[in-house]
């Protein structure tokens, strides 16, 4: 008999421990995967395209204007768009992407083994399929065999910056050197 309830405990232990994981590694109002949870699959993306020499894209999204959305619905409505973002958006990916919830109303996805040319195709179509007819702005770099998670992010960053000064509602495509531009 003790047996069995030490047994009983340790699965319930086991499974509080799970939950504890899930909940640290999840961004609560979207589902998504949080900046932890990208964190980790970006650096575990990044080392197994060097490791296989294929191709790594990683892109910035941002809702365009979302704060005059917030302003003119209110926050719950904010919170609902967000919501039916992830919904809508993850539909439109492989089950080996990565769509992460990076802050606010940005967005980061990892695409791994996908061409640029491919990629920039995923992002029209997520782009397109924005709901509630709001538009959002991308960014998208390629991972150059050799430069930091960190140097990746900021090329991704900094063209998604270069779509919003281009009038928002597209796409951009990192050049080699490009980083978000100093505040």
């Amino acid at each position: 008999m003790q047996v069995g309830r030490l047994v009983t405990l340790l699965t319930q232990r086991s499974e509080l421990v799970a939950q504890l994981e899930r909940l640290a590694m999840t961004d609560e109002l979207t589902g998504l995967a949080n900046r932890r949870a990208w964190r980790d699959g970006l650096a575990r993306e990044r080392a197994r395209a060097r490791r296989h020499h294929q191709p790594l894209c990683v892109a910035m999204l941002d809702l365009d204007r979302f704060k005059r959305f917030n302003d003119a619905h209110g926050h719950q409505a904010g919170d609902r768009l967000l919501r039916e973002v992830t919904r809508t958006w993850h539909s439109q990916l492989r089950a080996t992407d990565i769509l992460a919830r990076y802050g606010g109303e940005e967005f980061a996805l990892l695409l791994p083994t996908w061409p640029v040319q491919t990629a920039e195709m995923v992002l029209e179509r997520l782009r397109v399929a924005t709901p509630a007819g709001q538009t959002c702005s991308a960014g998208l770099a390629v991972f150059n065999g050799s430069e930091t998670a960190d140097a990746l992010v900021a090329r991704a960053d900094g063209a998604l910056y270069e779509a919003k000064a281009r009038g928002r509602d597209r796409t951009v495509i990192a050049t080699a050197d490009r980083a978000r531009p100093p505040d």
